[in-house]
């Protein structure tokens, strides 16, 4: 028997690793090219955190809390919603630098599997096995979300684990066994939470739509297997408790927790245009954060999806069964409540109709179901259905056509809204094909095998739309690159004290990367302390406190290392900067920082930030450091302001005198650095690598005490006489304070990679200890042994209370909720072990009744 069913699987797996190799290497990406696709959040995030979890999984040492993520965070969250794929397990066979390789090898297997899973679910409903599977096992590993999506690895665990768990509903319904479904339910949250709640959303659709078909709530058993299929559902989500209540209590301190009301407004989400969406190069590249559902799904699948319902082979009470699947799933993506429900109650921020790939899986079922019940039989039904294909293109692609005019027309901007009509002659062609290859089916199933060729090219064409719009990286620059910032970060790493930080402001890897790479991660991907972060478990409270002490913030998810001053690199331990320029590696600065905790006068625990006002958040907070009044950051003297106006732009003239010799800085916010153009004495300043489009601290040189400067602002924002402005730093004072903080400062002896932090101090008087490490329930301070109580100060770092004399200082992580979780999860697990012995002996005992 099994013997029999491996051929099956086996075609199901190998017909799609051969469809998407012979996609890559239209490509040319690795392995069969030197390209790579370090595009959109594939290379600005998942390659670090892949990466890291290399590290992890090749050392053993498994550690939750990373220094490497901006100022410090708890690791879990990135690991249970990017890591937890098996799949994962494989990035021990290559090197760190071989890591966008193994992402391209694992992106090829999930899709392989999806075959596989998919085969399984069509045996399991239709009892049958044979080449027709593979016509829908094809169009559903290579639907529009695979499609759109294919980069975004961590989701498409989710497409191997749909038919896993429409196959445990329908055993739940038919023969009351519950193993496969909490299994699936189980393991679809583990590997992605996120779309494992849609799985769980799903299956209850799918539940009523079963129990429907089998006529449930019509027999006298329908109670008694509800009530199991509602005990199962919630023992698998409380089972996955161990990934849900940690992520949980990490994510609460996220921006992800604010509500938009706007969110839940009924409103539409799309309108005709999305009709593109089901033929080919309906959605590209350049469309990902803004598009209509990708719910491509071949031609062929959308005629006999249409065929379905025109058919007299199919009854009226199953067309009104299926209807209603498909509109409740329609409606959710098209509502926005619903889709807002549907996403975790959250608006998703780019790649929207992230549920759509559920709404293919169910037109794919319900297409074989017309298949299964030869609806290609009648001519007249087939005709119909291609006309109607052929129609719903046309009135996308018009609608894309007409709606931009229409909006410029009424006194708006025309929208950007490309669309290539080479794809709509080309989806209209493989309509026609489509259906009467169809035709020809009923005369000759010989033609079964055009249709595999003809539905294999209709998604090696689609999926090509995506590649063709998208630029890819090189594997042989990242593998050379990766390895010299590497190298020249473990001599800064080793030369540097232990917790201390370091900052990458260029990176070499720019030259692997198609788009401008923007390095927020590379203390992750090379192990290193820094600042920087873009993820979307960024601790908002993190977040908020950098970016009111001057550093850039372009969003919600990021935090770069960019704005930052002496000071500020003082605070937070910065020792070493370092850049690429011309090839070679350049360690620019060292500031001489103090460790990530030093001593501090009790005024720090009376600090309050006030929003937009960067410099002297900084000043002030240098006071309570010191616990004194001293001006650090000296605002200038403006003696003069002129304006002219300048191509719909201002052009502001100070001239300043200094007040301090030290740098100078710049800070106004919101500032766009992007659009301004700022002159000192003449000379342009250059502000970023990266595109400043909101406040920063910016440095304007260095200048001598009572220097007179001209600076020129050419900008759209309205500016105002206004000393604050202007600050400079006296860099004399500054420094001897910086040097008493230096001798005061925890010398650390551990790694910071085992989620310690340990090292001794000797106190003079009673102070308290600043960490320039973010607060977190996770942590646990002892002193010499005894637990102390951890302060939060500066809005979000941490501070205990020493007493003189030398002390050993341990701070541990625990990761919050993780202890709770594993204890539900255990307790949920023997629950639902229990509850499948108490209904198999129940099985077994009725059954000796017979």
């Amino acid at each position: 028997m099994i013997k029999r069913r491996l051929p099956y699987y086996f075609g199901a797996f190998f017909i799609n690793l051969i469809i998407i190799s012979i996609i890559f290497a239209a490509s040319q990406l690795v392995p069969f090219g030197s390209n790579n696709f370090l595009s959109s959040d594939l290379g600005t995030q998942y390659l670090a955190f892949l990466t890291e979890l290399r590290r992890q999984l090749v050392s053993g040492n498994v550690h939750l809390y990373l220094f490497s993520q901006s100022l410090g965070d708890n690791f879990f969250p990135v690991i249970s919603y990017y890591l937890l794929s098996p799949f994962n397990l494989l990035l021990v066979l290559f090197s760190p630098k071989g890591i966008p390789a193994a992402a391209n090898i694992i992106i090829m297997l999930k899709i392989s599997t999806m075959g596989v899973s998919m085969a399984y679910f069509l045996t399991s409903y239709f009892k049958k096995r044979g080449m027709a599977n593979y016509l829908f096992t094809i169009a559903y590993s290579f639907c529009g979300f695979v499609a759109s999506y294919f980069y975004d690895l961590m989701w498409l665990d989710a497409l191997i684990m749909l038919p896993l768990v429409a196959v445990g509903v329908m055993l739940v319904i038919k023969q009351q066994k519950y193993i496969l479904y909490y299994c699936s339910i189980l393991l679809a949250i583990i590997f992605n939470y996120y779309l494992g709640y849609m799985l769980c959303i799903f299956s209850v659709c799918f539940f009523v739509y079963i129990a429907l078909e089998e006529k449930l709530f019509q027999r006298k058993i329908k109670w008694h297997i509800i009530r199991n299929y509602l005990m199962t559902s919630i023992l698998a989500g409380l089972s996955s408790a161990v990934v849900l209540i940690p992520t949980l209590v990490g994510m609460l301190k996220t921006a992800k927790t604010s509500f938009n009301l706007f969110n839940y407004l009924p409103s539409a989400r799309f309108g005709l245009e999305a009709l593109t969406e089901l033929g080919i190069g309906g959605n590209t590249f350049q469309q990902r954060l803004e598009h209509g559902p990708s719910v491509f799904m071949t031609t062929l699948i959308l005629i006999l999806l249409l065929s379905y319902f025109f058919s007299s082979k199919i009854s009226n009470q199953d067309k009104a069964h299926s209807l209603i699947l498909l509109g409740v799933l329609l409606v959710s993506m098209f509502v926005t409540t619903f889709n807002t429900v549907w996403h975790m109650f959250q608006n998703p921020a780019g790649f929207p109709f992230r549920n759509s790939f559920i709404f293919s899986f169910v037109c794919i079922f319900i297409a074989y179901k017309a298949f299964d019940k030869g609806v290609f039989q009648e001519s007249d039904t087939i005709i119909k259905s291609t006309c109607v294909a052929g129609i719903l293109i046309c009135l996308g692609y018009s609608t894309e056509w007409l709606l931009p005019r229409i909006i410029e027309k009424l006194g708006f901007d025309r929208p950007d809204n490309p669309y290539d009509g080479r794809y709509f002659w080309l989806s209209i062609a493989c309509i026609v094909i489509s259906g009467t290859l169809l035709l020809l089916l009923n005369r000759n199933q010989k033609f079964l095998s055009l249709m595999l060729i003809m539905v294999a090219f209709e998604v090696i064409a689609n999926f090509n739309a995506v590649m063709g719009t998208a630029g890819l990286g090189n594997q042989l620059v990242y593998r050379s690159e990766f390895a010299k910032e590497n190298n020249i970060l473990k001599d800064v790493k080793n030369q540097s004290h232990k917790g201390q930080r370091i900052i990458v402001s260029k990176s070499g890897l720019n030259k692997a990367f198609p788009e401008k790479y923007n390095n927020y991660n590379d203390p992750i991907l090379f192990n290193i302390n820094g600042l920087s972060l873009y993820s979307s478990t960024l601790d908002q409270n993190t977040l908020e406190m950098m970016h009111n002490l001057g550093y850039f913030s372009l969003n919600v998810r990021r935090i770069s290392y960019y704005g930052g001053t002496n000071l500020t690199n003082a605070l937070l331990g910065v020792y070493y900067r370092v850049r690429q320029w011309d090839n070679h590696y350049h360690v620019e600065e060292n500031y001489n920082a103090p460790s990530m905790g030093f001593l501090v006068d009790p005024d720090v625990y009376n600090f309050k930030m006030y929003q937009k006002r960067a410099l002297s958040n900084q000043d002030r907070l240098w006071q309570a450091l010191n616990g004194n009044s001293q001006e650090y950051l000296k605002n200038v003297i403006i003696n003069s302001m002129q304006q002219t106006e300048f191509n719909n732009k201002t052009l502001y003239t100070y001239q300043l005198s200094t007040r301090a010799s030290g740098p100078l800085y710049f800070y106004v916010s919101p500032m766009n650095y992007v659009k301004a153009r700022i002159y000192v004495n003449g000379k342009r300043i250059k502000t970023a690598d990266k595109n400043v489009y909101s406040a920063a601290s910016i440095r304007l040189g260095h200048f001598k005490n009572k220097q007179k400067i001209q600076v020129k602002i050419l900008t759209d924002k309205a500016l105002d006489v206004d000393p604050d402005y202007f600050q400079s730093l006296d860099q004399t004072s500054f420094l001897k304070t910086l040097q008493k903080f230096r001798q005061n400062s925890l010398q650390i002896s551990s790694d910071l990679n085992h989620d310690t932090v340990r090292g001794t101090i000797s106190v003079k008087n009673k102070s308290p200890m600043l960490f320039s490490i973010p607060y977190d329930d996770g942590w646990q301070a002892s002193v010499d042994g005894k637990k102390v109580k951890i302060h939060k100060v500066v809005e979000n770092l941490m501070a205990i209370n020493l007493k003189p004399g030398k002390h050993q200082v341990v701070l541990n992580y625990q990761v919050p909720g993780l202890k709770l979780g594993w204890i539900v999860s255990g307790i949920s697990v023997i629950l639902f072990i229990s509850f499948s012995l108490l209904e198999k002996s129940k099985y077994w005992k009725n059954k000796s009744k017979e």
